[in-house]
């Protein structure tokens, strides 16, 4: 019976997590299909003002991902989007764990 239980909670804990694969940047952990989202908004971005840099457009965008507001919050915010975006322009790499800054395949 105990067999049982441990193999029905490996399943479960694999069940969970596949599928799921991260994008980590410095301190950062995102998810694949909000770096995707993220870069649909990098490409519609129109910078409003030329005092405006394109992170602090995306940063007052309501339509950002609530996951990247920590990145908002930081210094570098431009870089780490910037990376981001590159990661994002060959998902395809990152879906099957090609790059270095992508994590949790299953």
């Amino acid at each position: 019976m105990k067999a049982i239980a441990i193999v029905f909670i490996i399943f479960f804990l694999f069940v969970c997590n596949s599928g799921s694969v991260k994008v980590v940047d410095g301190d950062f952990t995102f998810s694949l299909e909000a770096v995707k989202k993220l870069k649909d908004l990098m490409d519609g971005v129109q910078l409003k003002s030329s005092r405006m840099s394109s992170s602090a457009v995306l940063c007052a965008n309501p339509a950002l991902p609530e996951e990247f507001r920590a990145v908002c919050q930081s210094t570098g915010a431009g870089m780490v989007f910037s990376r981001l975006k590159t990661v994002a322009d060959d998902a395809d790499i990152c879906e099957i764990c090609a790059m270095a800054a992508c994590t949790g395949c299953v």
